[in-house]
């Protein structure tokens, strides 16, 4: 960046002082990785220290001055008595301003740069320092004011000694800035805006950048970070699963297993006891593209630009492949061939929904387009609405009709509606209660791939929030996505969002009026059975046992939300009142959270044996087992809270309470 460019977007920027600070290092003290929250200064009052700003380390005697921007690390070792000055500001650009400095400020933002020199007159600059440490330190706000004034007569200073010195500042190493700060926090919740956010970024350029040097998103890293130290803590602890999420940054052990089951191929207690058992196992793939903080050869992290890694080897079921970005070119290609195809094909032009801004832009205000036919072949154009999920506005055929369901979960909304999807994951398949309603659908694996629905030619992908953002994009260039917020809202209003991406609202409404129905019927009943006695919900697996609440199927809307059957004590708080969708327990706290009466089943996403826990004695002294009022449910298809789940699951409940 030229230094002129620097000082212009300096010149259109508003500083403000957020903290001024006066500190000494004693010799051999140190002040160890403190990430810079904002932009800042840091002069030498007096004394020697060894100073890095990342990994660029600078060797700082008095009056030395150096400038990091925010996320920077700043490591501080006293080789004798060191006092400085910190000055931690934020700048931002005035408005109006220019698409040309915005877009500068994007590729080159001063305000981030580094750089360590020694200024020749250096009295200028201590004297204004000083002013300001002393105007801070007031109370008047007018003082505050003042100091905020001296800043920007600082920086004028520093900015005609660098001038005149012919220094030039360095961009720091945004990315590995960022893959420190997941490495340093992936126990933490991130998300893309997180890291946006905390780097003064855009998530479109953070995006890029990743893809551009490591051929992966930042959200796929911090998912491989968080895997690894999954595996490390399976094999060499002895912590529970729910104990390892929380450690790795995840909300719950089922929402770490099926990550884990992502990568793996396996759920983490069966890739325990393979490793144990010295079966062969899968590994994270070594990816062949070159690595944006270690050589080529090196193997300290493994980098992979697809998302189907964990089938490396052919595990049966629909056809993977890697796209490589040759294949990726292609496939863009034929899309825009046949793009340009059918407008050539087509009299009126504008009634062709080419996704271009113009036309999205145009959709979202009318919400509907009208169906025109073509007067040359008499054939009638698709027509489009709008539709918000979880991430924002998109555009999608009124009557989709080559759907492909992602979710894993939900596509008994669609079945209930009398829409089949052309192709689905194999989780979705996997639901007992929806058997013989499932023909024809095509099996697309665990994980999808471009290419396999590519072939498919689909109008729509449906898709949970929690979908990668590289993935996303892929699918995106194929059909329009909905990315529907996992977990929210009930049943049945997530039946209801499924009315409106498919035109079957009436549909919809007629099953959730049904079923207010027949909740209305058998709710007065059960009541009158079990009364202010309380009910529980366990699954046993490897570790111990998972309790359920109202959020995560195994009948669990319907017991505590449509029957209001009461919880104990432990899960009212933890798992209804909180966010949390389950929880896991060692055995001997099953009494805490065993109720009056007990669902139960084999947990099922690991190979633990559920009769460790049934056959102990500490189940069997349970007041719902003494009673007989244990209720097995399904194992396969507890899972699953879409409507036909949840026939049968209330099927159950009402035999389980009051007989057949």
């Amino acid at each position: 960046m030229k230094l002129y460019d620097h000082i212009a977007l300096w010149n259109h920027a508003s500083l403000k002082v957020l903290d001024i600070r006066h500190g000494l290092l004693e010799t051999g003290m140190e002040m160890q990785s403190y990430r810079l929250p904002v932009s800042a200064f840091l002069y030498v009052q007096r004394g020697n220290a060894s100073v890095r700003m990342d990994d660029v380390l600078h060797t700082m005697s008095r009056n030395h001055v150096l400038h990091g921007g925010r996320g920077a690390r700043l490591n501080i070792l006293a080789e004798e008595a060191f006092e400085y000055y910190l000055v931690l500001y934020k700048a931002v650009l005035m408005l109006p301003a220019s698409k040309k400095l915005m877009l500068q400020l994007e590729r080159d933002n001063p305000f981030l740069y580094q750089y360590s020199f020694v200024p020749l007159y250096p009295l200028p600059l201590r004297r204004k320092l000083e002013e300001m440490m002393a105007n801070w330190m007031g109370q008047d706000p007018l003082n505050s004011f003042h100091a905020r004034s001296l800043l920007y007569q600082f920086v004028h200073e520093l900015l005609s000694q660098i001038n005149t010195q012919g220094i030039h500042p360095v961009h720091p190493d945004l990315l590995a800035q960022v893959v420190r700060y997941i490495q340093d926090h992936y126990m933490e919740p991130i998300t893309l805006d997180i890291l946006a956010e905390e780097f003064d970024c855009s998530v479109s350029y953070l995006s890029k950048l990743f893809k551009q040097r490591m051929n992966e998103s930042p959200i796929r890293f911090l998912t491989r970070i968080r895997m690894e130290r999954t595996v490390n803590d399976l094999l060499q602890t002895d912590l529970s699963l729910q104990e390892i999420a929380e450690r790795v940054g995840y909300p719950d052990a089922h929402t770490l297993s099926r990550s884990f089951k992502k990568i793996y191929g396996l759920p983490p207690m069966q890739f325990k006891t393979r490793v144990q058992a010295g079966s062969p196992v899968p590994e994270m793939p070594v990816s062949n593209t070159k690595s944006a903080l270690v050589a080529v050869e090196s193997r300290c992290y493994s980098f992979n630009g697809y998302e189907n890694d964990y089938h490396l080897d052919k595990r049966g079921g629909y056809p993977l492949h890697k796209v490589t970005k040759s294949t990726s070119m292609a496939t863009a290609a034929l899309l825009l061939c046949f793009m340009l195809f059918i407008s050539a094909c087509s009299s009126t032009s504008n009634t062709v929904n080419n996704n271009t801004a113009a036309n999205r832009a145009q959709s979202t205000a009318t919400s509907q387009e009208t169906t025109k036919e073509n007067s040359s072949t008499g054939n009638a154009v698709a027509t489009t609405k709008t539709y918000t999920d979880a991430k924002g506005t998109v555009t999608i055929p009124t009557d989709p009709k080559r759907i492909v369901d992602l979710t894993g979960s939900a596509i008994g909304n669609l079945l209930t509606l009398g829409v089949k999807p052309v192709a689905a994951t194999q989780d979705s398949l996997a639901n007992p209660y929806h058997e013989g309603k499932l023909d024809g659908i095509i099996n697309i694996g665990e994980e999808p791939n471009i290419e396999a629905i590519l072939a498919l030619e689909p109008d729509l992908i449906i898709a949970f929030d929690y979908i990668e953002e590289a993935q996303y994009e892929q699918l995106a260039q194929v059909a329009p996505v909905i990315r529907l917020k996992y977990g929210a809202g009930t049943p049945s209003e997530l039946l209801m969002e499924f009315g409106k991406i498919t035109g079957k609202e009436d549909l919809a409404q007629e099953w959730a009026e049904k079923w207010k129905a027949k909740i209305a019927e058998v709710k007065p009943k059960i009541t009158e059975v079990v009364g202010d006695k309380t009910v529980s919900i366990l699954q046993p697996f490897a570790k111990g046992i998972y309790a359920w609440g109202n959020k995560g199927g195994r009948g669990g809307e319907i017991l505590y939300d449509d029957l209001g059957l009461k919880a104990p004590e432990v899960i009212q708080k933890a798992l209804i009142d909180g966010p949390e969708f389950g929880t896991d327990l060692s055995l001997e706290l099953l009494p805490q959270y065993a109720g009056d009466y007990i669902f139960t089943s084999n947990w099922g996403w690991d190979d633990g044996n559920a009769n460790v826990v049934y056959d102990s004695k500490l189940w069997k002294s349970l007041p719902a087992v003494k009673n007989s009022q244990v209720y097995f449910i399904s194992e396969k298809g507890s899972y699953y809270n879409d409507p036909i789940s949840l026939e049968a699951q209330l099927d159950l409940i009402v035999t389980s309470f009051l007989g057949k």
